[in-house]
């Protein structure tokens, strides 16, 4: 989710968030080392569409589905259009409250910054729509801050924490043993963790089969 700090570009109204410039070359990486070159990629919350059209760009052999609220879908359009990619589906209007359409499948869910967002009943939403549209073996994988044990990563995030509480109670960093339990409910094994910059981590859980 590639949302925050976005703003309107004047010159062409695509909305535009810098820290998905900052961060699109090392989620890349990441997610290239969890690729297959035939993985349907579902995106959840896809924010303004820069996240999804660079991965689009560079992972040419993979199929991706962007998918967000109504009112981000003609933000996303406008990237999707002057990508000029041909292997982006058109987005797919998703709450995650909401049921997921009879048409979505993926092999692998990606989302990035979205944990700390959304409610926590919507965190298990997102959790429960990945083991739907995941076969066994597939990858969910999230980019995002966490605490594990109880402790924050940096000083910075216990900031950012209590902002976001401030901002919304429902908001916040979320405990990854929180985090974990919700993945073994919904039949996800934890994979890896791998360290990213700037107290961020990408999480791999592999979805277990029935």
């Amino acid at each position: 989710m590639d949302r925050a700090n976005s703003h309107q570009d004047m010159n062409d109204k695509k909305p535009y968030a810098p820290s998905a410039d900052r961060n699109r070359e090392v989620i890349l990486a990441a997610l290239t080392d969890e690729l297959t070159d035939t993985d349907h990629v579902f995106e959840f919350g896809s924010g303004t569409g820069q996240h999804l059209c660079h991965f689009a760009a560079n992972r040419t052999s993979n199929t991706w589905q962007p998918s967000d609220l109504a009112v981000r879908i003609p933000g996303i359009n406008l990237w999707i259009a002057d990508s000029g990619c041909l292997n982006i589906l058109p987005p797919i209007e998703l709450d995650l409250n909401s049921e997921l359409p009879i048409s979505a499948h993926a092999t692998v869910c990606y989302s990035a910054n979205t944990l700390h967002i959304v409610s926590w009943p919507l965190v298990d939403r997102l959790f429960l729509h990945a083991a739907t549209l995941l076969p066994a073996g597939g990858k969910l994988c999230l980019y995002g801050p966490c605490k594990f044990d109880g402790k924050y990563t940096s000083e910075g995030n216990r900031a950012f924490d209590q902002q976001l509480r401030n901002e919304n109670p429902d908001s916040g960093i979320r405990e990854f043993n929180d985090l974990q339990a919700l993945a073994t409910r919904h039949r996800f094994s934890h994979k890896s963790t791998l360290d990213m910059p700037a107290n961020n981590q990408f999480f791999v859980w592999e979805r277990i089969g029935t």
